[in-house]
């Protein structure tokens, strides 16, 4: 290679890294701007969390005078929804996604309420497809400590025993949580909204980063910590919202039930955003 390519390769290369250097720089620049946006400082009134855009469109659609931020791997839109300042937050999908969407949410945008929503497969063979279940609690059914087995004993779940989560509130004493309480208040209201697709009751919303399709395991988890549902992210995010004393809903609307209907019902992402859209409108 002659000196003048070699000189050239490099100029080329320093362009590359100056022009990605002021892509980034405007980039953060753009969601600083938007970030500090808030004209009273109070923060909105509610963060409401979808994984997937399936579970986002009503959502997005109902939004008034949008505004899409973009923090690092997680996006968010803000604007009204009714009288309602409001975030729709895109956390993507599973634990680590639910718990950094809903930090940056709460940092970024203190909200008042967190709704969680979208899909679920049903642990209740009662429950039918479009059925709707609103938190009264939500549990992590995936962590389990087990005891001493030699080899070849063989792998036996009643030597299994859940493990709670912990957090220590305000750097305080560490406080246990078997499962994590929703909102009272917005519990209510869900319950009180029309739905015609189905039923809407409160439950337990489990959630772990599975996908389970057998009836068996379906079965011990409903048995072992009473689920109605399960989905990825739920209790991970009422846990990051119980880490700020933010008030908190799980809202979750089966698409799928291997007791009966094994077929995943992609629409009934966009009946439970609707169904959301629906709740914040008839909050105080």
């Amino acid at each position: 290679m002659n000196s003048n390519h070699c000189r050239a390769l490099t100029l080329r290369a320093l362009v590359a890294i100056c022009l990605t250097a002021l892509l980034v720089a405007d980039s953060r620049a753009q969601t600083e701007a938007a970030l500090k946006n808030n004209k009273d400082g109070s923060g909105v009134d509610v963060v409401v969390q979808g994984a997937l855009d399936s579970e986002l469109q009503p959502l997005l659609a109902a939004l008034e005078g949008k505004e899409q931020i973009q923090i690092a791997a997680w996006t968010f839109w803000r604007g009204r929804i009714g009288a309602k300042r409001v975030v729709v937050s895109r956390t993507e999908v599973g634990p680590i996604n639910a718990v950094a969407a809903t930090t940056l949410a709460v940092v970024n945008f203190k909200p008042k309420l967190i709704i969680n929503q979208g899909m679920a497969g049903a642990n209740d063979p009662e429950l039918k497809v479009f059925d709707i279940v609103v938190g009264e609690t939500t549990v992590d059914y995936g962590a389990f400590g087990s005891s001493h087995a030699d080899a070849g004993q063989g792998i036996d779940t009643s030597r299994w025993t859940p493990i709670p989560h912990r957090l220590r509130i305000d750097g305080k004493e560490r406080k246990t949580y078997q499962r994590f309480a929703g909102d009272g208040e917005a519990m209510s209201v869900a319950l009180e909204t029309p739905y015609k697709r189905g039923r809407v009751t409160k439950g337990v919303i489990g959630s772990a980063f599975e996908f389970n399709k057998e009836i068996d395991r379906l079965t011990l988890v409903r048995k072992t910590f009473g689920l109605s549902s399960e989905d990825m992210e739920s209790a991970f995010s009422a846990g990051a919202a119980e880490g700020f004393t933010t008030r908190f809903l799980a809202i979750r609307v089966i698409s799928d039930s291997e007791f009966h209907s094994p077929k995943l019902e992609e629409a009934a992402g966009e009946y439970c955003a609707a169904f959301v859209v629906e709740v914040i409108r008839r909050m105080k």
